[in-house]
């Protein structure tokens, strides 16, 4: 298309529209006729006719003008917007990129956790075969222990028979003895007198050769004493003393084989001395001897202490 030829004379006519007054400039004519495909020939200067038609045809560029300029608003509207849409739509894209970041630092976060996990799961495997481990060599300790504190109450018990036994043979005390021959003279005053044949002596308390009885066991202890006169009006009396303290007094009668005799409980330490002596006051002659006259001691109760 060629541009549009300019062949008549610019007027500047007003038409009225109902209330509205359209005003077409020459200049805004020639510019849209300029930028358009429309050719106008045979247009001659001063024809009413053409004139006319220059004004229809001014009119309707007029009204399209208006329509492709309220088109463009449109267009420029509709770009502004799209362009908001595309700020928009680029600020999301941006937040997508800063979520899928954080999306990805969070899988990454869980890929370390995850092999974390793993790694502590090996070693709670590996913790619970040691545990498995320690806890069999705990059973098999336990059967060793079972089997030693079984190993000692059995030495323990033989322990404590052997401990029987030897108190049995340490704690029982005691001693029978008499006198071998008849006292045909007095004797000198607290004289001790020697019982001789002894019978029984267990725990070797009593010594013949003295005639004194040593505690060998700290405890309660029974006392016997027996006399026996040879014939009338011999009488005699004897006594039976605990550390130089007598405890009890035996006496021969005047008559044939005569005799009272005493007997006393007596709590005796480690090492006192019990001994049977003349009277001071009753001579002793004319005594009997053999099993007429005895001396006995005998432990009843030991001490506690002792016991250990």
């Amino acid at each position: 298309m060629t541009p549009a030829r300019q062949y008549f004379m610019c007027q500047t006519p007003t038409e009225k529209q109902g209330n509205r007054s359209t005003v077409v400039h020459c200049q805004h004519i020639l510019e849209f006729v300029a930028t358009t495909d429309v050719e106008i020939y045979g247009l001659k200067l001063n024809d009413s006719n053409t004139t006319v038609e220059l004004l229809e045809l001014v009119r309707r560029m007029s009204i399209e003008l208006i329509r492709l300029t309220d088109e463009q608003k449109k267009t420029r509207a509709a770009e502004e917007e799209m362009a908001n849409e595309l700020e928009k739509m680029k600020a999301a894209d941006e937040e997508m990129a800063n979520e899928l970041e954080k999306v990805k630092a969070v899988k990454e976060e869980l890929l370390l956790t995850k092999q974390e996990l793993l790694e502590a799961r090996k070693e709670l495997l590996t913790s619970n075969k040691e545990l498995l481990k320690t806890q069999k060599e705990l059973v098999s300790t336990k059967r060793e222990l079972q089997s030693r504190i079984t190993d000692i109450e059995v030495a323990s018990e033989r322990l404590k028979d052997k401990d029987r036994m030897r108190r049995s043979t340490t704690t029982n005390v005691g001693f029978t003895a008499r006198l071998t021959n008849i006292i045909t003279s007095s004797l000198n005053s607290h004289q001790t007198l020697v019982f001789d044949n002894v019978y029984i002596n267990i725990g070797n308390g009593y010594d013949a050769t003295t005639g004194v009885f040593h505690a060998p066991v700290a405890g309660m202890y029974v006392i016997l004493l027996t006399i026996s006169s040879v014939g009338p009006y011999e009488a005699g009396a004897i006594e039976v003393v605990h550390n130089g303290v007598p405890v009890c007094r035996a006496e021969a009668s005047h008559y044939y084989w005569g005799g009272c005799p005493c007997n006393a409980v007596v709590h005796l330490e480690v090492g006192d001395t019990v001994l049977a002596r003349e009277h001071l006051h009753h001579a002793v002659d004319q005594t009997r001897g053999d099993y007429f006259t005895t001396f006995s001691m005998g432990l009843m109760l030991k001490d506690e202490a002792s016991s250990s």
